[in-house]
């Protein structure tokens, strides 16, 4: 946390009391505020520590599989949404999660993450046994429901590894109204490490800067057997403006 100098950091299946979680606090991470879903899971799921100097956290609700935020920068001065999550084990266990999320079908710019213990195609495993239509399909849904999409991402595509099976059960990902954001998203999934058999999760969110892009026309558009219709409809349109100086043929 201190290497990279996050902003806000969850940690899932800490297995902490809240006794313990308060402990951590106090000893290791004294001037960074904390929320956690003890009261809502038997044991602290999910715990989320955040840095009161660059941003404020509130908590929207809690359950034991789900913690909703709401996430306002004190430094660039922007709000969204977000989840972080911790899917049960089981598939009838991750129901309620799945209706949770989409009681939380939210018009804000709204970001998705955690372990979710469920993959969402065949290419999210190697090896073990195949995945099934109905060990997806409740995600796969859920996720069609509320227009969820992965965050571009670089590293580890498996996040997760017992060293025979490998799975992509853990994931960052928002919905459409995130774009409103203007932000610059990027996820990397590092290597597990000694503590852990899941790889950890940087999202870094940058200022969105747009330049001037050169016009490119692409040589599958003359294919279209409606092409020389449309150029020719409009080739001798009136134009305001600066000519096309720069085209690359792709």
């Amino acid at each position: 946390m201190k290497k990279y100098r996050m902003d806000i950091c969850g940690l899932l299946e800490t297995k902490l009391t809240i006794s313990r979680v308060a402990s951590l606090h106090r000893l290791r991470l004294r001037d960074w505020k904390y929320i956690s879903n003890a009261d809502t899971a038997s044991i602290a799921r999910i715990v989320v520590f955040w840095n009161p100097s660059t941003v404020s956290v509130d908590m929207i609700s809690s359950t034991a599989q789900a913690l909703h935020l709401s996430v306002h920068s004190l430094i660039s001065q922007y709000r969204f949404h977000i989840t972080f999550v911790y899917g049960f084990h089981s598939i009838s266990a991750r129901r309620p999660l799945w209706a949770d999320l989409r009681s939380w079908h939210s018009s804000n710019p709204w970001m998705i993450l955690g372990d979710f213990n469920s993959v969402l195609s065949s290419a999210d495993k190697h090896n073990g046994e195949p995945v099934s239509s109905y060990e997806s399909s409740d995600f796969r849904q859920c996720c069609l429901d509320l227009g969820l999409q992965d965050v571009n991402y670089t590293g580890c595509h498996y996040s997760w590894t017992n060293g025979l099976v490998w799975s992509k059960l853990d994931r960052v990902m928002t919905n459409p109204y995130w774009a409103s954001l203007q932000r610059l998203t990027q996820v990397h999934f590092a290597p597990p490490g000694a503590f852990t058999d899941h790889s950890p999760a940087k999202v870094s969110l940058d200022h969105h800067v747009s330049g001037r892009r050169s016009f490119k026309f692409f040589n599958m558009w003359a294919s279209h057997d409606q092409f020389l219709d449309v150029v020719s409809s409009h080739w001798f349109s009136d134009l305001y403006g600066t000519p096309c100086t720069s085209c690359v043929v792709a």
